[in-house]
């Protein structure tokens, strides 16, 4: 499932709708609260006639939060613990 930009950047005529996604989300243990560092760099990519694909590392887009829980970013807040519930259905599942 590609993942498509709202906002696609045009390059030499051509249009690249989606995102390469790198993503880290980490624990961030403090003396009274565990927290969570959040990384993540949006690649932007094409997929071209041959069904190959085209990326423009130049122009990633990158976010990072050393606690995205004491971020005051709505998105991504949401973002995180979407991310979280599917990993916690994954183990769950897996009876991990």
């Amino acid at each position: 499932m590609p993942i498509t930009s709202t906002n696609p950047i045009e390059v030499d005529g051509n249009v690249y709708p989606y995102f390469m996604v790198n993503l880290a989300i980490s624990p961030l243990v403090k003396p009274t609260d565990v927290g969570g560092t959040v990384a993540m760099l949006l690649t932007p990519y094409r997929v071209i006639e041959d069904g190959s694909s085209v990326s423009l590392p130049n122009n990633a887009l990158q976010f990072t939060y050393m606690d995205v829980f004491e971020s005051n970013d709505a998105e991504a807040l949401e973002a995180t613990f979407t991310i979280m519930n599917a990993l916690q259905k994954f183990i769950t599942d897996k009876n991990i």
